[in-house]
């Protein structure tokens, strides 16, 4: 029995009280749900241990490694926005079909 339903039995509520207090009970289940429900999940993402999935797809392959490593994405990035498009697409243009060949 709630403390809530303990007050309404105690008080002799009016059945406007009665039901605002049935809301009250009500919204603090649901906040104990979501407190409950944020330690377990903040316990599962404590429990896993960070590395990249192998099998995982490649976008979410490629956001655990920038996770797990994010100077050496800033100094990627870095380095692409200084050498511009052009140099990028001619380096795509030689890099993208060594790596198409190396994961037959």
């Amino acid at each position: 029995m709630s403390a809530v339903t303990q007050e309404m039995d105690a008080a002799l509520a009016t059945p406007a009280q009665r039901e605002v207090l049935k809301r009250i009970d009500a919204q603090r289940e649901r906040l104990h749900a979501r407190r409950l429900a944020l330690q377990q999940a903040r316990a599962l993402k404590d429990s896993t241990s960070p590395h990249v999935d192998a099998g995982a797809p490649l976008p979410v392959r490629l956001i655990t490694f920038a996770k797990l490593h994010p100077v050496a994405v800033a100094a990627a990035l870095g380095l692409a926005l200084a050498a511009g498009p052009g140099k990028l697409i001619r380096l795509a243009g030689v890099v993208l079909p060594i790596v198409m060949r190396m994961r037959r």
